[in-house]
């Protein structure tokens, strides 16, 4: 009997996205590790990394944040950004209610200009109806990294 990980359903839930939105995937790979996915599209070839976390924080005024951990995740990012590879960090950020949860993406730039701050954990949240991710880089929400809410594939 095959077993079915908490993560299959996350993973699932953003492929399912990039076929929602119209990307057309033609064709998905996936070697040896689960979150490391290389897809073709009509638009391109793509290296997507995903991590999820199925619970948000709950914080003041309808603010929500999710807590991404990469410490050994950062070397294989920054090789695969090196390398050229057009690299995408999509973070599926869960709530209780499924249907309430978010996918936030992220480019390689992004990634490492988070990296260049020495910083191999990152939390990201939303306040209810704003049109932008933050990442705290230091500073409060004020002074964050702001990331669209409706970009999927760049």
């Amino acid at each position: 009997m095959t077993g079915v990980r908490e993560a299959d359903f996350y993973y699932g839930a953003v492929l399912s996205a990039l076929f929602n939105k119209g990307y057309a995937p033609s064709l998905i790979e996936n070697e040896s590790d689960r979150q490391v996915y290389d897809v073709t599209t009509n638009d391109g070839n793509y290296r997507i990394f995903m991590k999820y976390r199925s619970r948000a924080r709950e914080g003041e005024n309808n603010y929500k944040s999710w807590q991404f951990l990469f410490d050994d995740d950062w070397r294989s990012i920054e090789r695969d950004i090196q390398e050229g590879l057009n690299l995408h960090i999509i973070l599926l950020c869960g709530c209780q209610e499924l249907n309430k949860s978010e996918i936030a993406v992220l480019t390689g730039d992004e990634m490492l200009k988070i990296f260049d701050m020495k910083k191999y954990s990152i939390t990201i949240g939303r306040k209810k109806h704003e049109h932008n991710f933050r990442i705290s880089v230091g500073g409060g929400r004020d002074n964050a990294m702001r990331i669209s809410t409706n970009r999927l594939l760049i």
